[in-house]
């Protein structure tokens, strides 16, 4: 519960003991090529943002990265998923990164290829309670794989050449 005490806002939380507490961790997966479909924008579901961000992560803008969560008892170890929980991921920018939710808790986070910053947010809902976290993507360049030739300012021709 908050109480707005004007310049402050004071939080109480209260503990039931014997409940267990549930938390998720971020598991990152290996980064790997992206094709022209990873590359396509998706549709809505999208989210805004929260203004948390639990992990920042930067991509190549020609790459795609696998999602999925771990689920953490409240001193951060390790447990299994609760019984018939439900994972869905979301995106709030699909013009930086195409989100595939594979609907069995785990997701694939694609760069389209613009540069930019965007947040995927997992929410898992088990029981009555819901868990989320947030993961700020940047969106870097990739590495150098083209050459252009670039042509400098025009200027006259030196006649005694």
């Amino acid at each position: 519960m908050d109480i707005d005490l004007g310049d402050a806002t004071l939080s109480l939380n209260l503990r039931v003991h014997g409940l267990k507490r549930y938390k998720l961790a971020w598991h990152i997966g290996a980064v790997s090529d992206t094709s022209p479909a990873d590359r396509t924008v998706n549709g809505p579901p999208y989210h805004h943002p929260t203004g948390r961000i639990d992990l920042i992560m930067d991509l190549l803008a020609d790459k795609k990265v696998a999602l999925s969560v771990q689920f953490t008892d409240e001193v951060d170890n390790p447990t299994a998923a609760p019984a018939g929980a439900v994972v869905a991921y979301t995106v709030d920018d699909p013009t930086l990164i195409n989100l595939t939710d594979n609907g069995d808790g785990t997701a694939s986070a694609a760069a389209v290829g613009a540069l930019g910053t965007a947040n995927v947010h997992v929410e898992a809902t088990f029981d009555g309670t819901t868990v989320t976290g947030d993961l700020q993507i940047v969106v870097v360049a990739g590495l150098a794989e083209r050459l252009s030739v670039v042509a400098g300012d025009v200027t006259e021709a030196d006649d005694d050449a």
